[in-house]
């Protein structure tokens, strides 16, 4: 339990960061006096840099240990994010997001590889779902809190008072690292590959269908955040803040089912059963939603079991990558299949974007669905266990 909440407050202080940024862009455009494109800037290039950067810190893991490289990794996000309190103008925010990135890329490397390490076998499942769980718990708390002190004093004081918290919680965190345990420092078979060798060897069929898995889920999960709003203003003339209310009820759902998902696949061993089951039944609702003219506490009720739903995916999911993946490779393979996931977050807006802008909002929801039949077929592909020899 000691082990989970250090990691778990790792990656909560991360995903903290990440909705403090969406948050304070209102504040940059009226200070800094630009548009809402080059704000958008600010996030696509925390996104790339991310996503460029897993595969290569994933080798860092499995070479110098989860442990080094995630405590860096935290201070370069405490650090770039109080930086954004002292930058005269919009451009200087620029380089500060690609240290962000940087930093950002290493949580889910290091994050995997030493819960992989530290957990019992016969805990593991539930491990990754509170892990989880304490990131959606902490999206949740980030943009309200970083909100509220910036309208009360200053948006440079909210960065400033975020900034101090994730120091104070990495030092803290660096204080009980004797207790985690870290697969660099066990004894592992030498296979005596190079960079490009162990990584064909790693881009197995295998992996190849959990890279498409990341992008498609990743598509998934981004329409669902950032379109289903405005879907629902256009579909059903529903009030913006009644559908936000149908997605927030969608993300507290999810945060459940994470927690709840991890439970469940450390109970039952057929964790591609679990995933097939959660996938259907979240794909037909989103079907339903789509389909059908209903009322709105109603659209709220099958939205909130989809979000249920789609938090169980998670934890089945990081179990069957755990039964194909070799232990001393952990790090590598989960920055390769994150890539996935970054693609996935970056084709999002064009794709969803595109369609409430010349088609159908009903075919948001039909096209969500559709990525699940996808992500359905990649658990259907059988897999065999990685080998680097």
């Amino acid at each position: 339990m000691r082990i989970l909440a250090l990691i778990s407050t790792g990656h909560a202080l991360s995903n903290f960061y990440v909705l403090c940024l969406p948050a304070l862009l209102p504040f940059f455009r009226e200070d800094f006096k630009v548009s809402f494109t080059y704000l958008g800037v600010i996030l696509t290039t925390r996104a790339v840099t991310t996503g460029l950067l897993q595969v290569p810190v994933g080798f860092l893991v499995d070479k110098f240990g989860g442990k080094k490289v995630l405590i860096v990794g935290l201070f370069m996000l405490a650090g770039s994010f109080s930086a954004l309190a002292a930058i005269p103008d919009f451009f200087w925010s620029i380089p500060l997001m690609v240290l962000f990135g940087m930093g950002l890329a290493s949580m889910r490397p290091c994050n995997y590889t030493i819960l992989n390490a530290s957990i019992h076998p016969n805990w593991v499942g539930r491990a990754f779902g509170i892990n989880m769980f304490t990131a959606h718990a902490a999206r949740a708390v980030a943009p309200p809190m970083i909100v509220s002190i910036a309208v009360i004093w200053d948006w440079r004081i909210a960065v400033l008072t975020a900034g101090a918290l994730g120091f104070a919680v990495t030092l803290a965190l660096t204080t009980q690292w004797r207790i985690v345990r870290d697969d660099s420092v066990q004894p592992k078979k030498t296979h005596d590959l190079s960079f490009f060798q162990e990584i064909r060897h790693l881009a197995s069929a295998s992996l190849l269908m959990f890279f498409i898995f990341f992008i498609f889920n990743a598509l998934t999960t981004h329409g669902v955040h950032s379109f289903t709003v405005a879907a629902l203003a256009e579909l059903r003339n529903t009030p913006l803040t009644v559908a936000s209310g149908v997605l927030t009820a969608f993300l507290v759902t999810g945060a459940l089912g994470v927690l709840l998902g991890g439970f469940i696949v450390d109970k039952w061993q057929n964790h591609g059963a679990i995933a097939i089951a959660v996938l259907v039944g979240s794909g037909t609702l989103f079907v339903v939603v789509g389909a059908l003219p209903m009322p709105m506490v109603m659209i709220i009720i099958l939205m909130s079991i989809a979000g249920l739903l789609q938090g169980v995916l998670r934890p089945a999911r990081d179990m069957l990558m755990r039964a194909v993946i070799p232990r001393e490779s952990f790090g590598k393979a989960i920055g390769i299949v994150a890539t996935g996931a970054a693609v996935g977050g970056a084709t999002a807006p064009l794709i969803f974007g595109w369609i409430l802008d010349y088609g159908d909002p009903s075919w948001l929801f039909y096209v969500l669905a559709a990525n699940l039949v996808i992500l359905i077929g990649c658990v259907l592909v059988p897999k065999k266990p990685i080998s680097l020899a």
